[in-house]
C-alpha cells in the first residue's frame, strides 16, 4: 500500500517519527535542515512536539505534493538517482505503515535519539554539532561561540536526568528506536530507556538501530538486555581502511576497531544483525576498492554507502572534474558505489571559493593534529593542491 509513496514526494516521517537532536531540540528527521522552533525535549513531551503548528505545516506541505526546503538532502539524492533516506524509511517501515495515508493522525512510532554529543572521536566529516571532542578542538583554534554553545548544550542529558522518566509516557506505541550520537555506547543513560521497555513488556515489539564508531564494546549484560527486543541492528561507521581510516576518524585505531567488530560478532544474539555504514567524502574516493574488499571479508548483513553533506566542502559533488573522471574509470564496476557515482556527477559544484575553504579547513586540522593530507592521499593531493 505504501509503495506508491516511494515514487512520490510524500514522506511519512513527520507523522510517525521525531529526531531528538544532540542539543535537546527536535526535528522531523536527522537529515532535515532546521528544527522545530522553540522546543526542548527535556521541557515538553515528544507527543506535544509532534503536534506543534510547525509539524502540522510540514505535513500539509507533503499532503499538497510539495518538496519542503528542509528536505533538500533527500531531493538531491533522488534527483541524482540515489535512494534517499525518505525512500529507505518507507522500505524499512513498510509493515508499520500498512494503513497509513497522508490524512492519518500523527502517531509516534519511531524515535531517533541523539542523546547529546559525547564522543571520543573527531572525524573529518563531523564537527562540534555531533562531537564533544570536536567542540574542544574548535575552541582551541580560537574564540568560537558556536563550538562553545554546542559543547554546553550537548551535555543536556546529564543536566536533565528527569528526561528519562518523563519520556516513559511517549514510549507506549513506539516500534523503532535509533541511537546515534555522539557515540551512543558512551551515553549510558540510554540503557534506562531500554530497561523500561523490557519491564513494561514493550521490548518484544521494538526494533533498535545503532550507529557506532566501533571503538566501544558494551559489556555482556547489554547484549543480554538486547536479547529481549524484537530485532537489534548495529551499524558500524567505517569510511576507509588502515591509516586513511585513522586520519579520517581521529584518534581511532584501525586495529582496535577491527578487534571490537570481531568481539561484537562473537557476542551476537539471534535477534542481532550487523551492517557497515560508509560515508563517501572527498577523502576516500580513491579507496573504494579497498573498502569493498574489506566489507566482503567482514560479511555484514547490509552495506550502506552514505553521502557526506556537511561539511559541504567535503561533498563529492564539489570535486574537480579530473578527480571525478578517475573515480568513474576506476570504480564503474563496483555495484555498491554506482549510486554515489551518479550523485557525484549529477552536479558540478567545483569552484575557487570551495577549493579555498576546503584547503583552509584541512590545513587547519592537519596543523593542530600534526597530520598531513598530502602524505596520506598523495594522488588526491596532486589534484586538489592542499599541499603544493
Amino acid at each position: 500500500m505504501v509503495d506508491k509513496y516511494i515514487k512520490s514526494n510524500v514522506c511519512p516521517l513527520p507523522w510517525t517519527h521525531l529526531e531528538v537532536d544532540v542539543n535537546g531540540g527536535a526535528s522531523p528527521c536527522c537529515l532535515y535542515k532546521g528544527s522545530v522552533p522553540g522546543v526542548k525535549v527535556y521541557q515538553q513531551s515528544l507527543k506535544s512536539i509532534q503536534d506543534t503548528e510547525y509539524m502540522d505545516n510540514l505535513r500539509e506541505q507533503f499532503r499538497n505534493g510539495e518538496r519542503p526546503n528542509g528536505c533538500q538532502s533527500c531531493w538531491q539524492e533522488e534527483d541524482a538517482g540515489k535512494t534517499s533516506k525518505r525512500q529507505n524509511s518507507i522500505y524499512k517501515m513498510k509493515q508499520s505503515l500498512t494503513d497509513w495515508t497522508p490524512n492519518s493522525e500523527p502517531t509516534l512510532k519511531f524515535i531517533d535519539f541523539k542523546l547529546g554529543n559525547v564522543c571520543n572521536l573527531k572525524c573529518r566529516i563531523c564537527g562540534s554539532w555531533s562531537s564533544s571532542k570536536w567542540a574542544q578542538e574548535e575552541m582551541d583554534y580560537g574564540e568560537n561561540p558556536v563550538a562553545l554553545k554546542n559543547l554546553r548544550e550537548g551535555g543536556w542529558p546529564k543536566r536533565n536526568p528527569q528526561f528519562f522518566d518523563d519520556l516513559k509516557e511517549d514510549l507506549k506505541f513506539v516500534e523503532y528506536f535509533e541511537f546515534t550520537g555522539g557515540e551512543p555506547f558512551m551515553i549510558k543513560d540510554h540503557f534506562k530507556i531500554l530497561m523500561h521497555c523490557v519491564e513494561k513488556g514493550y521490548a518484544k515489539n521494538i526494533d533498535i538501530h545503532y550507529n557506532t564508531n566501533g571503538t566501544q564494546l558494551p559489556p555482556q549484560e547489554i547484549f543480554d538486555l538486547w536479547s529481549y527486543f524484537k530485532h537489534v541492528e548495529v551499524a558500524f561507521s567505517i569510511d576507509d581502511v588502515g591509516e586513511p581510516f585513522e586520519y579520517q576518524r581521529h584518534p581511532a585505531k584501525w586495529r582496535e576497531v577491527n578487534q571490537n567488530l570481531v568481539k561484537f560478532k562473537q557476542r551476537k544474539t539471534p535477534n542481532m544483525d550487523f551492517q557497515i555504514c560508509s560515508t563517501v567524502s572527498i577523502f576516500n574516493v580513491f579507496n573504494w576498492a579497498k573498502m569493498a574488499l574489506w566489507v566482503a571479508q567482514f560479511q555484514p548483513k547490509f552495506f550502506y554507502v552514505n553521502t557526506c553533506f556537511d561539511p559541504d566542502v567535503f561533498n563529492i559533488q564539489t570535486l574537480p572534474q579530473q578527480v571525478k573522471d578517475i573515480v568513474v574509470d576506476r570504480y564503474h564496476m563496483l555495484t555498491d558505489y554506482q549510486p554515489s557515482i551518479r550523485f557525484m556527477n549529477a552536479a558540478d559544484r567545483d569552484s575557487q571559493e570551495i577549493r579555498e575553504r576546503r584547503k583552509a579547513r584541512i590545513l587547519q586540522t592537519d596543523k593542530y593534529r600534526k597530520e598531513n593530507f598530502g602524505d596520506m592521499f598523495p594522488l588526491l593531493n596532486n589534484i586538489l593542491k592542499i599541499y603544493e
